[in-house]
């Protein structure tokens, strides 16, 4: 076999910033990482490892509103520092997680993709631990209290029959659907950081910034870590589900 010449390689490169480039605006969402002191709100894609910065498409991120939430659903805000990558914030003690939601991002023609002229909104949840807690947000992924169960609720109500896409933290990632009760069952091959997301479309007119859309699409993600036990292999259904 022939080795790749330096012209080789820097065309080889130049695709793959190309490609990277040329990522859909509509694929990209707000999800939370916890640290030990301070936790951080992120614009990308986390398969990805994509963060976008400052100046640059995060700034297409006005002024996520991130608070820490308790066990009934009350909301403290929460002070946040926009970075190059991203949002820092203090991790307050005794909360049963993180929510963030972006509500002025500009509408956006997704004509070509299939999507339409819509109105996005984003959302982000961080999970520190499996107990049950209360949907805070219009779109919202919250543990039932089961082993590896979700519920996808849209403005008080479970989605049934939504796609909840979920992200190993190696990047692999599959598909499962709700049922009917807006429940989804989750298996984690390998110990770190998941990430669950779904998107829903809501077919609701109107005006946002002197712009109209034809409907709103909310996005939302839920972040949970996993510490116990870790496949060395991919499993067969994750193999047969991975997205390129």
């Amino acid at each position: 076999m022939n080795k790749p010449t330096p012209a080789r390689l820097a065309a080889a490169a130049l695709m793959i910033a190309s490609a990277a480039l040329a990522l859909p605006a509509h694929a990209h969402y707000l999800w939370l990482e916890q640290g030990a002191k301070t936790s951080r709100l992120y614009f990308g894609e986390y398969e990805e490892r994509l963060h976008e910065r400052s100046p640059g498409r995060l700034d297409e991120m006005p002024a996520p509103e991130i608070r820490a939430v308790d066990r009934s659903g009350k909301l403290s805000g929460l002070d946040a520092v926009r970075g190059t990558d991203g949002f820092t914030f203090p991790m307050p003690q005794g909360s049963s997680g993180i929510v963030a939601e972006e509500t002025g991002y500009a509408v956006k023609d997704w004509t070509r993709y299939g999507i339409g002229v819509v109105k996005p909104m984003f959302y982000a949840r961080l999970l520190t631990g499996p107990a049950p807690v209360a949907p805070v947000l219009p779109l919202d992924i919250v543990p039932t209290g089961k082993a590896s169960e979700f519920r996808v609720v849209f403005r008080g109500a479970p989605l049934a029959g939504v796609e909840v896409r979920i992200v190993a933290p190696n990047t692999w990632s599959r598909e499962e659907r709700t049922g009917q009760d807006g429940t989804v069952r989750v298996s984690y091959p390998w110990r770190g950081q998941y990430i669950l997301q779904v998107v829903h479309k809501e077919s609701v007119e109107g005006v946002f910034g002197n712009q109209r859309f034809e409907a709103v699409r909310h996005r939302m993600t839920a972040t949970l870590s996993v510490r116990n036990g870790a496949a060395t292999s991919v499993p067969a259904q994750w193999e047969a589900s991975k997205m390129d």
